[in-house]
């Protein structure tokens, strides 16, 4: 009897991790479709040339106005390891919007299997975050390390275990280097912290 009972959680595990994987491609595919049909929008122009000078010139002066450097300096990485093109240039945020789908996951320990997998899905059909998965800005890495922050934090409020604190503080790190509006998401922490 126990072993049939472990058999049919074994098969719900491989049924749900299945699930999980063709959402992810699911949500990558909405992602990619159509990606450099759209015409770039001023704000994506404006970071992604400074990111392709970055690449073409290895030439990169930081302004504040720009917000942080980690997305110049990850479109300039995109654009050596594919090449200078405008769905190269998106590509990067793509991988942060499909990741940002995938962030659930590590929350279904606590949640359960089907509320990661809804929240995964609500994620992945989101209008304002497929959107923001295409469009060369960083809202969507500061949605990713935001959320990947309070996953971190999650576990360990409930695990205290000192190697959350490691990445939260590789994390918040790479947040402070993406955009301004990190030290209002830090003191949100703070206080609910």
């Amino acid at each position: 009897m126990n072993k049939t009972k472990n058999q049919i959680h074994h098969t719900n595990k491989i049924l749900f991790n299945i699930c999980f994987v063709s959402l992810l491609c699911l949500a990558l595919a909405l992602r990619l479709w159509d990606l450099d049909v759209r015409v770039m929008h001023y704000d994506e122009a404006i970071h992604l040339y400074y990111a392709w000078k970055l690449f073409a010139e290895g030439t990169y002066l930081h302004s504040p106005w720009m917000h942080g450097p980690f997305q110049i300096e990850m479109s300039a990485l995109v654009f050596k390891l594919l090449g200078d093109t405008d769905f190269t240039a998106r590509l990067g945020y793509v991988l942060f919007g499909t990741s940002l789908v995938a962030l659930p996951y590590f929350l279904r320990s606590y949640w359960g299997n089907l509320p990661s997998l809804m929240v995964s899905i609500f994620l992945t059909i989101s209008p304002s975050l497929l959107y923001f998965s295409r469009f060369g800005r960083n809202d969507i890495i500061i949605a990713f390390w935001t959320t990947s922050l309070f996953i971190i934090f999650w576990h360990y409020s409930n695990n205290n275990r000192t190697k959350y604190l490691y990445i939260a503080s590789a994390v918040m790190a790479l947040l402070f280097s993406t955009k301004e509006t990190s030290f209002f998401i830090t003191l949100i922490f703070l206080g609910f912290g």
